[in-house]
């Protein structure tokens, strides 16, 4: 059995000016905005006993919006002040989720420069809109949130990351983190969930909850966050086995390959697994109750095509899932939800073309087929 990282030796070190870094002010957010009028969110259940998230009222709530791509390629030039506002306020979206690659082609571990500057725009800038933020921690390669890339840089990239995080934006309400991105496989093995990625989120959420106490976490879980069901049983909890609050567990979704069981001539399939079932109804057969009456989930991330993201468009797919997360699944759990990807990348499931129009005041012509069906569906559920 592969060890994936889980008996690190040495932990690297957290960098004094993370674990002293200033705290921003608490913001001030528009009175009609989505944080207006929901506030910091929580985990909570709903009327038929199942956790949520929720206003911090307890009211349960959707958010709806779009992830960037890489920032460390040309998935930055859209992550601008301008079109932050246009997403909120011409898009109808009501949160933003700003994808962290780390140690993958350049990615934050090579740009020390990131939190004082991309980081610091995108937190004010949803703030000043009322969007909430996904802060998320891109785990993809190396596939371990554990690995040494990660965890002994020689710093701890992920526990500095979240020690400066946890402590800067503690007083701010719009924000969630997301402990790791998709921990995958590793020579031919999937990273463990008890092991591995559980342990790995409960080091980070001491971090976090030594600073924010009841900050939103977001958990990844494993095969890309699509085995959301390993955690049915062995949920994240503090030194003394008590489960932490306000936590949630991943799902990303890509409506091609991920389906109801039916065979695509798509390049990622997963023959005869029901994913629409498992999540909405459960698999008796398999041993999996319904996911959606068990576990509280954000599906992070989510496509209108192959898992790839470079072929097969698919909205009768697309469609489907969207009526399962509107609350259509046996716990009435409304799914939040991020679109990959807000960029002119990836493959036809980014939602932008390159220079073809505006996104403000919206020029259509900017919009690949899987963008406009994202966009008309934020706008018609924006208008209901």
């Amino acid at each position: 059995m592969a060890d994936f990282g889980k008996d690190i030796v040495k932990i690297g070190y957290i960098d004094d000016a993370s674990i002293n870094v200033d705290i921003l002010s608490a913001y001030s957010y528009p009175e009609n905005s989505p944080v207006g009028k929901w506030g910091k969110l929580k985990v909570a259940k709903n009327a038929k006993g199942v956790r949520c998230l929720c206003s911090e009222t307890g009211e349960p709530v959707q958010l709806k919006g779009f992830s960037t791509h890489g920032l460390q390629w040309a998935g930055v030039a859209n992550v601008t002040e301008c079109n932050i506002k246009a997403l909120k306020e011409e898009w109808g979206c009501s949160v933003f989720r700003l994808a962290l690659y780390v140690d993958y082609e350049g990615g934050y571990a090579y740009n020390p420069t990131f939190r004082q500057t991309m980081l610091e725009n995108v937190v004010r800038w949803t703030a000043e809109c009322g969007m909430y933020l996904v802060i998320d921690w891109h785990v993809l390669a190396p596939a371990s949130p554990q690995a040494p890339e990660y965890r002994c840089h020689p710093m701890d990239l992920a526990g500095d990351f979240f020690t400066y995080c946890a402590r800067r934006f503690q007083n701010q309400k719009h924000i969630l983190y997301e402990l790791c991105n998709e921990p995958n496989i590793d020579n031919g093995e999937k990273i463990p969930w008890v092991g591995v990625i559980k342990d790995y989120c409960e080091d980070m959420l001491r971090i976090v909850r030594t600073y924010d106490k009841d900050v939103v976490a977001l958990c990844g879980t494993p095969s890309w966050s699509q085995d959301t069901q390993d955690v049915i049983g062995h949920e994240v909890t503090d030194e003394n086995g008590i489960p932490y609050e306000n936590v949630m567990y991943t799902f990303h979704v890509y409506a091609a390959s991920h389906n109801d069981g039916r065979d695509i001539d798509t390049p990622t399939t997963f023959h005869g697994i029901n994913f629409m079932k498992r999540f909405q109804k459960g698999d008796p057969e398999k041993g999996i109750p319904a996911i959606l009456n068990t576990l509280p989930v954000f599906v992070t991330e989510w496509g209108t095509t192959d898992a790839g993201g470079w072929t097969n468009f698919r909205p009768d797919l697309s469609d489907m899932w969207l009526d399962i997360f509107d609350g259509n699944n046996d716990g009435d759990q409304l799914v939040s939800w991020c679109n990959w990807s807000f960029s002119a990348e990836g493959g036809v499931c980014g939602a932008l073309k390159w220079n073809t129009g505006k996104i403000s005041p919206l020029d259509p012509e900017i919009l690949t087929e899987s963008g406009k069906y994202v966009y008309d569906h934020l706008k018609m559920k924006q208008n209901k």
